[in-house]
């Protein structure tokens, strides 16, 4: 990979201020594009990665656990209303997760006897609690939906099985989010392993915000899901040592378009004659479908 460093030698050749005479410019002789060089290094990064992608893949393992109330039960909306209490009861329970709209009170007793009690305050929208309840497996537990005012209820479920921490309690949703990584730039495609022997594309996931995919509660398997990224962010204080998250073969782009940015400012005839090289050298490293949907915004201005 290369690094920073080579990419800026570039970058200064492209625009004539890497020597004068035959001898290599001192920093102070060019700072000016020096610095716009740190800043549009990411931006350019970014740009770069849409053309020449960067695969990424985010595996999920996903199974559902058995829901004491019943295979399918829980998803549906219930009703509470004052003096006329909701009660849920599992033996051997040792996890639960509900969801409830509006103000309420929730008691959790094991053998008769509260061991936990959840306020929520939350008004209009459902908020999700789940968490490990301490009970041997002939324990008998209740939970009881009260208060005094009317809510909803939903996705509620009784587990016979502790983890590790609450929030590691599976969410009971018909349909399960998973926060794709903080570097997802955009979809590929997923593969389903249901079991070794299975190896296919899945079709039946869901998007939400481009940012969650959404997987049905009730389809297991083992979930490869291959997607690109943006590119690792450079500091501008970063050493020249530092490697740049491209292909070798987009180093010249790279450099290319920082110096398309970096002159569209003060010396637009030079940076017309660089943009007019990107597109060609494009053609030649990318193709020319995507080469001919390439523009460079100028996003360095200067009041005159």
């Amino acid at each position: 990979m290369a690094t920073k460093g080579e990419c800026l030698a570039l970058f200064l050749r492209l625009i004539d201020e890497a020597t004068k005479k035959g001898i290599e410019l001192p920093s102070t002789k060019n700072a000016d594009y020096r610095d716009k060089f740190n800043q549009f290094l990411n931006t350019s990064l970014r740009y770069m990665a849409g053309l020449i992608k960067i695969p990424a893949l985010y595996q999920v393992t996903h199974n559902l656990i058995p829901n004491q109330l019943g295979l399918l039960s829980g998803f549906d909306i219930r009703q509470y209303l004052p003096g006329k209490p909701i009660i849920l009861t599992g033996v051997g329970t040792k996890s639960y997760h509900f969801e409830i709209d509006n103000i309420g009170t929730v008691t959790i007793a094991v053998n008769g006897v509260t061991v936990n009690t959840i306020e929520n305050t939350e008004k209009r929208k459902f908020t999700a609690h789940k968490g490990n309840i301490t009970a041997t497996d002939t324990d008998t537990v209740t939970i009881t939906f009260g208060g005094d005012y009317p809510y909803n209820i939903r996705n509620t479920a009784l587990f016979a099985y502790p983890f590790a921490t609450d929030d590691d309690v599976p969410n009971y949703t018909r349909y399960v989010e998973y926060d794709m990584p903080p570097d997802f730039m955009s979809f590929d495609t997923v593969i389903l392993r249901s079991d070794p022997a299975i190896y296919e594309i899945y079709k039946g996931m869901k998007w939400e915000n481009n940012k969650k995919v959404i997987l049905e509660y009730f389809k297991p398997g083992s979930f490869d899901i291959h997607y690109y990224r943006y590119p690792a962010e450079v500091l501008p204080t970063a050493l020249d040592t530092v490697e740049l998250d491209i292909e070798d073969k987009g180093v010249d782009l790279l450099a290319l378009d920082i110096a398309i940015r970096a002159t569209a400012a003060d010396n637009p005839s030079l940076s017309s004659w660089l943009r007019s090289l990107f597109i060609e050298k494009a053609q030649n490293v990318i193709g020319d479908d995507v080469a001919q949907e390439t523009k460079i915004e100028t996003v360095y201005s200067m009041m005159m």
